[in-house]
């Protein structure tokens, strides 16, 4: 227990806290991968419901807690990778920890007494994030952010210096001594190189591809659902306006996107996971313009919105904005028709998830088969034995090997109980690297119709 508290374990990362779960799961229900998926999407509705908490505290808008909750629901194809790529709980740990960090630093900054407790909670939250996944680092950034906006909202300072002097000190603190252990692990170190996929690309085009990849997968996706949105209140007969949106919401949403990108950004590989803790912020953004579109002015005494209800007994709500003159509320037929376009934004999200959902779960029928078969071969490998896979061109188009070749080597090290196993997957004909002090064993994998699993005799494949 001491060793996986203190040591990157099954990988490159130091994540504790998510190792943690993982032991747990295995003495609960062992190799079982639906219950660990379940787990998976657990943490995904809880993070789900702590963004739409963080939201309402934010804007005591439930317009816009409900619309960035939805929106952060519906992003593609994060969610999809997050909760079936069982690997990925340190993202979906990460982001939890994020944001009830986020959510008890508006706490702090409305707390009138037991300040020091909410500083706690804070700094607890935040550390606890760090060790999750080393993208848990910048929570004390998105902390700062997130204090700044509330103090512009505000127009005047909400908490005493000797309130924020504690509070930051802390989290340096606690992140040194994160720093310190991380040191000591064994994790993979920060790295800039030509080929490796963890390391860092200094590169300007490097950093617009990815910005453009990452900038796409969230904000571009919630933009489509904002444009959907603002349509329906154009069939409403009322024009959508932004009186109640603010330059500082904007920053907001780009300030925390920024920060939770970082760790990413400057990488040359590439994984639908990333956009998962940055979609937070995109989603945050769609919940401000959500609200400016349905709820109307702005109530410039204390800069929130007031709830929907108040504007329409005020008669403020659209007042002289709309496109076709209602005297009367529209008719149930119209209604529908103007839920359309938000109805058929959800429907194609959810499409999509689902078609990649079941790509995951056909990738794991292959994976499973090619372990079984390799189980079911009466094969007593010795110490430091190589396993060479190949397949054809073929198969390639049709999806093989997909997620079997990140984790081959660990599946075997597991199936033989021997962690001295590697194992290589590549196409037919290619040369694959040996040791020459390893034994090797070679086999095919064949989809001619029936998948089938051979040995190989094909020479070539090795030097």
């Amino acid at each position: 227990m001491w060793y996986g508290l203190t040591h990157a374990n099954g990988g490159p990362f130091y994540a504790p806290i998510t190792w943690l779960t993982f032991k747990l799961d295995w003495v609960l229900w062992g190799k079982n991968p639906f219950l660990m998926a379940a787990g998976n999407l657990l943490l995904h509705i809880a993070n789900i419901t702590l963004l739409y908490a963080f939201a309402f505290k934010l804007w005591r808008s439930r317009t816009a807690a409900r619309w960035a909750a939805l929106g952060f629901a519906l992003l593609f194809p994060a969610n999809t990778w997050a909760v079936m790529w069982i690997s990925s709980r340190a993202h979906l740990i990460v982001t939890f920890f994020y944001l009830a960090a986020l959510l008890a630093t508006l706490r702090l900054s409305h707390a009138e007494s037991n300040r020091k407790s909410a500083v706690v909670t804070v700094v607890l939250f935040a550390t606890l994030s760090a060790f999750s996944k080393e993208s848990g680092v910048t929570a004390p950034m998105a902390i700062a952010i997130t204090l700044i906006y509330v103090r512009l909202s505000h127009g005047r300072n909400i908490l005493p210096p000797a309130t924020v002097v504690g509070l930051f000190g802390s989290l340096i603190a606690a992140l040194a001594a994160y720093a310190l252990v991380r040191g000591r692990s064994e994790a993979i170190p920060i790295t800039f190189s030509a080929n490796d996929w963890y390391s860092y690309a200094p590169s300007l085009k490097v950093l617009l591809e990815n910005l453009c990849r990452y900038g796409w997968r969230t904000y571009g996706l919630l933009g489509g659902m904002a444009c959907a949105i603002a349509l329906s209140q154009i069939i409403r007969g009322r024009r959508p306006r932004l009186d109640s949106f603010t330059m500082n919401g904007a920053l907001l949403s780009a300030s925390l996107f920024a920060i939770a990108i970082a760790p990413f950004i400057l990488l040359r590989g590439r994984s639908g996971i990333y956009t998962y803790l940055p979609g937070t912020a995109a989603a945050l953004l769609l919940g401000a313009a959500a609200r400016a579109f349905t709820e109307g002015r702005c109530d410039g005494a204390t800069g929130r919105q007031g709830d929907k209800e108040s504007w329409m007994e005020s008669g403020a709500l659209f007042s002289h904005s709309p496109i076709l003159p209602f005297s009367h509320s529209p008719s149930p037929s119209l209604r529908l028709l103007a839920t359309a376009p938000i109805l058929l934004m959800v429907a194609l999200y959810s499409l999509l998830t689902v078609v990649h959902s079941l790509k995951w779960m056909r990738m794991a029928e292959i994976n499973n088969f090619v372990l079984k078969r390799i189980a079911g071969r009466v094969i007593k490998p010795q110490p430091n034995t190589s396993f060479i896979l190949t397949y054809s061109e073929a198969d390639n188009v049709n999806g093989f090997p997909d997620s079997l070749a990140h984790g081959f080597s660990c599946a075997l090290r597991m199936l033989y109980a021997d962690p001295t196993l590697n194992g290589s997957i590549g196409r037919q004909g290619e040369s694959r690297p040996v040791s020459l002090q390893s034994s090797v064993i070679r086999l095919a994998y064949i989809n001619g119709g029936a998948p089938r699993l051979v040995i190989s005799s094909d020479e070539s494949c090795i030097y």
